[in-house]
Parts: structure tokens; sequence; C-alpha cells
């Protein structure tokens, strides 16, 4: 478990926190010539990640705490096999659009979401190989807690975007091009993963309702469809922020 929680969070500052404009664009290019190196350097990215992480638990000396030995084979499988999913992932839109007989602008949240379960089973399946225990400690609570938390406010970002997207609902027509609404997801987010984790489930209702109360107007005359785009923008932010707050209880107890 330690490897895995160690992992698993230095994906997410990879690929969500510490990933720049140019890094995402490259790969969104069919050019092996355009986006080779920026991907390198996005998958090396890992590397302090993980060794600063590593690190701090090693000072707080939990028991099974993993040694450098393994931790440094599964990080090389790791940087590699990112890299290449990364460098593959753009190119295989069209075999996704043929196969599964999707539109062009649904194949982005499709591909979007297999991108992410194979660095997830990558993660898994090395963390499994090279013999870690699964026991739960303090360290690596803390580190999953992390993870569940930015996910639920940036995985879950892009996912709702991608998803909404391929709705075609004309996002970027929408009042402020749907930029603040982005804002107002994290925040939402975040407040139902404390109300939910402290058994405040019931609060949910004033933040939906808050939220409701606000786009009222523009709800109301429903221009360019923004009735559908909030509900269900809101309904997919409420699903994620709920399953996040569910995952972080297990945790803790």
């Amino acid at each position: 478990m330690n490897l895995f929680a160690l992992f698993l969070l230095s994906h997410i500052g990879c690929d969500f926190v510490f990933q720049s404009d140019q890094m995402a664009q490259c790969k969104r290019s069919t050019k092996l010539g355009v986006k080779w190196w920026p991907l390198c350097k996005h998958a090396l990215t890992q590397v302090p990640l993980v060794l600063i992480l590593w690190g701090g638990g090693w000072l707080m000396a939990p028991p099974t705490w993993p040694h450098w030995q393994p931790l440094l084979i599964g990080l090389v499988i790791i940087v590699m096999s990112h890299w290449l999913i990364d460098l593959f992932k753009q190119n295989s839109q069209p075999l996704l659009k043929a196969q599964l007989h999707l539109t062009s602008n649904r194949v982005p949240v499709m591909s979007y979401t297999i991108d992410q379960a194979l660095h997830l089973i990558v993660i898994g399946l090395v963390s499994m190989f090279l013999g870690q225990q699964w026991a739960f400690n303090h360290v690596n609570r803390l580190l999953l807690a992390a993870s569940i938390v930015l996910s639920t406010l940036l995985f879950a970002d892009h996912f709702i975007s991608f998803y909404l997207k391929g709705l075609d609902l004309n996002m970027d027509r929408l009042p402020d091009g749907a930029k603040l609404g982005r804002h107002i997801g994290h925040l939402e987010r975040f407040a139902i993963l404390i109300l939910f984790y402290t058994h405040n489930v019931a609060s949910i209702a004033v933040i939906v309702a808050i939220k409701a109360l606000t786009r009222f107007k523009a709800i109301e005359s429903n221009e360019h469809h923004f009735a559908e785009y909030y509900l269900i923008g809101s309904l997919l932010s409420l699903i994620f922020g709920c399953l996040g707050g569910y995952l972080l209880s297990l945790i803790a107890h």
C-alpha cells in the first residue's frame, strides 16, 4: 500500500498539478517529433515527486515503509509506461472513434478516461508485483487522502469539462465561457468532501441550493442550453464530491 500511495499521489501531481500548458498542448499532437521530448519531461516530473514523498515518509518511519530498491525499480517502470501511454494517447483516438462508433466530440472524454485507467492499472500492478504489503499506516492514509482530494477537485474538473463538450452544448457561448464555473465547481466539490467526511450529508443540499440560486436567471432563460449544461455539470460534480467524501471516510476508519 505504501508504494501504491506514493506512486498514485506522484501521478496525480504530475498530471494535474505540475503539468504545463506546453506539455498538455504537445500531448495533443499526433507528430512524434513534436511531442516526444516534452512528454519525457512530463513523465520525469514523477521522479522528484516520488523521491520527496518517499523521503518524507522515511522520516516518519512507518514499520512497512518501502526500501529504496523496489522504489527505484517501480519508479523506472512507471515513468517509462507513463511516457508510452501518453505518447500513443492521441494517436489512438481515430481507432477509438472507429471501434466504439463515437462522434468526434465524444472521443476526448473516452480517451481521457482510458488514459487515466491505464496509468492506475500500471501503478497497481507495479505495487503488487514488487511484493508490498497492503496494510494501512498513518503515512499512506495521508498520501491516499491527498490523492482523493486532488482527484475530486482536478481529475473531476477535466472529466466534467470533456464530458460536457462531448454533449455539444455550445460551452464557448455560455456566460463567462464556463471558466468561472470551473472555480465554482472546485469549491463545490471541496465543500461536499468536508460535509460528507464530517457526516453532515444533509447540508450538501444547502450548497446545491445556493449554486442554483445564483444561476437562476440563466437557467430560466436557458440561453444556449444553459439549463442542461448546468444540470449535467452539477450532477457530475455532486457525484464526484460524494464519492471522494465516501472514500475519505473509508480511509479514516
